[in-house]
């Protein structure tokens, strides 16, 4: 089986997750994997071109992949997400007019910011993977051959934490993400601000940058910026000792993967999450995590947290068991393998 996967980028977490995470799986299951990747990555553009080069420049890295496709002929062709970050998808059509058999894979709400685009990538499309129960349910709506694949980590490569060492007097409250979604922590700065007056904790942020930071309501809460780096994340995340995904309860959220929630958990570290989309799927409330949907209960959830090194033992090592069980990419990677072979064979 020979497949091409088109990805929005090496850094973009699609991708890794989606994608670059189950290659070496695939690849020992005899599967000949080939990757071409956005240039520069999608969400990204090169400072000396501008936005608008950036996007021919783009645009022209599709068109000689499109050729690449013609000439060495692949039976799949795996597109992760979309092409554009754009309501155009002409490229999009040109892949799947091709010999091969098209996947469109999706993690995301694409279809509320482009309606059309999805409408017709999805009927065209051979098969539609999606990461949750909701995408599924607007997928199948467009497609009868849609299968669910679970956003999954590579769960061994995540160090567990060691609970044998003695708590730090300042516990460490963490979260991870892109500079864009930093505002999702604004739901629970009031909470924030009410533990620190009466417990000692970092709030840790793992970013891009520390600027979007500056916009939080927080006082006298003690901050620490840690700049993303793909090559120290595992590090840099199991210093957290609780692990935190508030979302605003929209529509875009409700579609969402819980990326975050399952690396807390991978890590062995204790979650707390608004019960958003998959979240409360998840999260067995105060088995495997905590999910908290006001202000009273995330206080209520991060304080008894903070105050007790034995329930962040028992919820985090549970966590961890839950993501070796369900959302393991070297258990999942046989399911999106049988996948790929059942399109091959209609």
């Amino acid at each position: 089986m020979r497949v091409l996967f088109l990805i929005s980028g090496k850094n973009v977490p699609s991708s890794r997750f989606r994608v670059l995470n189950y290659l070496p799986f695939l690849r020992k299951a005899g599967v000949e994997c080939t990757v071409l990747a956005s240039y520069p990555e999608k969400y990204e553009h090169i400072r000396w071109l501008g936005y608008r080069l950036s996007y021919l420049l783009k645009r022209l890295t599709r068109y000689l992949h499109y050729v690449y496709a013609c000439l060495k002929r692949f039976d799949i062709v795996f597109i992760e997400r979309e092409l554009f970050d754009h309501k155009s998808f002409n490229l999009e059509l040109l892949f799947m007019g091709l010999s091969s058999k098209t996947v469109l894979d999706i993690d995301d709400a694409i279809f509320l910011r482009y309606p059309e685009k999805f409408r017709v990538l999805a009927e065209k499309a051979d098969l539609l993977i999606v990461g949750n129960q909701n995408l599924f349910e607007v997928a199948q709506k467009h497609n009868d051959q849609v299968r669910l694949l679970p956003t999954s980590v590579i769960a061994g490569k995540y160090p567990v934490k060691d609970y044998s060492q003695p708590p730090s007097e300042k516990p460490v409250i963490g979260w991870t993400g892109l500079d864009t979604n930093i505002p999702n922590l604004n739901p629970i700065t009031d909470a924030l601000n009410r533990l620190a007056e009466k417990h000692e904790f970092v709030l840790c942020i793992i970013s891009a940058t520390p600027d979007p930071i500056q916009n939080l309501a927080l006082n006298n809460v003690e901050v620490r910026h840690i700049t993303w780096n793909q090559e120290t994340e595992y590090q840099d995340l199991s210093a957290f000792d609780i692990g935190i995904m508030p979302l605003e309860d929209d529509e875009w959220s409700r579609f969402k993967c819980g990326l975050k929630l399952l690396q807390y958990m991978a890590l062995g570290i204790p979650a707390v999450a608004s019960p958003v989309g998959v979240n409360a799927d998840i999260i067995e409330q105060g088995v495997n995590g905590f999910c908290a949907a006001t202000t009273e209960a995330w206080y209520a959830a991060l304080e008894q947290l903070l105050t007790s090194h034995e329930l962040r033992k028992s919820i985090g090592l549970r966590g961890r068991k839950t993501v070796e069980e369900q959302f393991d990419v070297g258990k999942n990677t046989l399911t999106l393998k049988q996948y790929l072979e059942v399109i091959l064979d209609n």
